[in-house]
């Protein structure tokens, strides 16, 4: 018990829906009453074959033979049951129609699930879970440290692994199961040694012994913090995922780490305090160095190459160096749907993410398989792997590849290329 009688942060109650605290919300409502998706096929444009369509259609899929075989076998004891998952996004208000759109793609495919809001709305799974500080996104840390702090004290008992990230997340649930069943990370979480009876064992004491003996993870995609290897942390844009061990050792260390930073940076941070105990991030990378968890876009995926484009932020902070669709594993388990452009009467304009997210699970879960795909589009502002338009670059990344590129130049603290000192030789008598 960490809450310390729930009197202080980040272990205050949360509010109803009419403000008094002590609500406990039904995380398992979604999954027992999942609202029918939303399809509009004007909206998704199943026929409109852009970089979206070619990357979920080409290289992506949602493995549901895979998924139906995992039931068949813990079903008939063969093997244990399968990974019990909690996903949480955060959001507010004023983006709850973000929220239902999740729950009427991903959300429901969770065993568990609620939105981290400013207001509880048990129609669209949103808890008012008060925070320190300001309802602002610079103060993004305090917010997540309540979230995962309410997620510990009412449901860290029911669950396997926890999943976080924002309103503009798209999780792949069947393909994340599968990844965290798999002998990779059922070995990484056992700490290295393999689990108990070959894994036949589903007994409850047997169980029990594992989780006792876990070892903390923390997975997702690898960020160097502003081109930083010394600096790697989980980026939160298409979630991350905790165990059992490494929620509580997370929870544990809040009185202690950071308790009154206020960042954006939750990512980060979380990253920090579990570092700070010897708590390692885990590369959810495949064999080839593709990723599982996604920062960016299908689309930005699929036309992106890190090596042609050096200068853009990402480049300068992911460490996945694959170019185009090589850039994400055949099962990748989320994406972030951040703000996308498409030309419009001669203009770039920008499609939301709610738009984005009911076509991406369209596309994966067959609702555009018996329309005809047009020839194939490129995506306006691409070239060859770069972006065409303006955007913000990194100074000392530029001035790094000036200074690598030009022998007589080094790279200050500040990002400017001064020229070296010419070198002299032993004086001629």
């Amino acid at each position: 018990n960490l809450s310390g009688g729930f009197e202080n942060h980040p272990h205050m109650l949360a509010l109803d829906e009419n403000g008094k605290p002590g609500y406990v919300h039904d995380v398992k409502a979604l999954k027992r009453n999942p609202p029918k998706f939303d399809f509009q096929e004007s909206d998704v444009k199943c026929d409109h074959n852009d970089a979206t369509m070619q990357l979920l259609t080409q290289k992506v899929h949602v493995d549901l033979d895979a998924n139906q075989h995992a039931e068949k076998l813990a079903q008939e004891g063969v093997k244990p049951p399968r990974a019990q998952i909690f996903c949480q996004v955060y959001t507010t208000q004023k983006n709850h129609d973000r929220v239902q759109t999740i729950r009427e793609t991903w959300g429901q495919r969770c065993d568990g699930f609620l939105a981290g809001s400013t207001v509880t709305d048990k129609s669209v799974d949103s808890v008012n879970i008060p925070h320190k500080g300001q309802e602002v996104y610079g103060n993004m840390w305090q917010k997540v440290r309540s979230m995962w702090s309410y997620v510990y004290d009412n449901y860290y008992e029911d669950y396997d692994w926890f999943h976080i990230g924002g309103d503009d997340m798209y999780v792949l649930v069947e393909n994340l199961r599968l990844y965290l069943e798999s002998e990779e990370i059922r070995l990484a979480s056992n700490g290295g040694r393999k689990p108990l009876a070959n894994d036949k064992s589903s007994s409850s004491s047997s169980l029990l012994l594992l989780k006792k003996q876990q070892h903390p993870l923390i997975i997702g995609s690898l960020f160097r913090r502003h081109g930083d290897a010394d600096k790697i942390f989980v980026t939160g844009g298409g979630g991350y995922t905790l165990n059992k061990a490494a929620l509580k050792a997370l929870v544990m260390s809040f009185p202690t780490c950071a308790p009154h930073e206020v960042t954006s940076a939750e990512d980060f941070m979380v990253s920090e305090c579990l570092n700070q105990q010897g708590i390692r991030v885990f590369d959810a990378k495949d064999e080839s160095g593709a990723d599982h968890y996604h920062h960016n876009s299908p689309e930005f995926i699929f036309n992106f190459d890190p090596k042609k484009d050096p200068l853009y932020w990402y480049a300068y902070f992911s460490t996945n160096t694959n170019g185009g669709a090589n850039h994400t594993a055949t099962r990748p388990v989320s994406f972030h749907l951040k703000q996308l452009l498409e030309r419009r009467k001669n203009r770039l304009s920008s499609v939301g993410p709610i738009k984005e997210m009911k076509r991406v699970h369209a596309i994966l879960y067959g609702y555009c398989g018996n329309v005809t795909r047009g020839p194939e589009v490129a995506t306006p502002g691409w070239h060859e792997g770069k972006m065409t338009f303006s955007y913000w670059k990194s100074p000392k990344r530029e001035c790094e590849l000036k200074a690598k590129a030009d022998e007589i130049c080094i790279c200050s603290e500040n990002a400017i290329c001064h020229k070296r000192k010419k070198k002299t030789g032993p004086s001629q008598i």
